[in-house]
């Protein structure tokens, strides 16, 4: 099944610049960012969806690095505007269990 991109306002993914929703093979990707920026999240998001790790933070590198090697500029750019306040608080918050529970994004 071929995975699904669905660009989302920034109300149903906030704090999150993208989800990926496994059970339902979709990537979302916020539409309010930038086009580069887009691109690399959109990577990360469909890397996700194949991964089977179950380790976050292995997971996270791992998407990282794909998007990365796909779209450079925007992985750089991605990573100048996670130093936010409110993006350093998303990390902090999945680096202590707490995940962030998404809103639903099916409507």
């Amino acid at each position: 099944m071929k995975s699904k991109v669905k660009y989302v306002s920034k109300k149903k993914l906030y704090p999150a610049f993208g989800y990926s929703d496994i059970k339902n093979n979709t990537a979302y990707v916020r539409k309010d960012l930038p086009k580069i920026v887009k691109k690399f999240v959109k990577e990360h998001e469909l890397y996700h969806l194949k991964d089977k790790s179950k380790v976050v933070l292995w997971r996270e590198i791992k998407a990282n690095v794909y998007g990365l090697f796909k779209h450079p500029l925007g992985f750089l750019v991605c990573v100048i505007m996670s130093l936010a306040p409110y993006r350093l608080k998303l990390y902090f918050n999945r680096i202590m269990g707490r995940d962030y529970l998404f809103p639903k994004l099916e409507e």
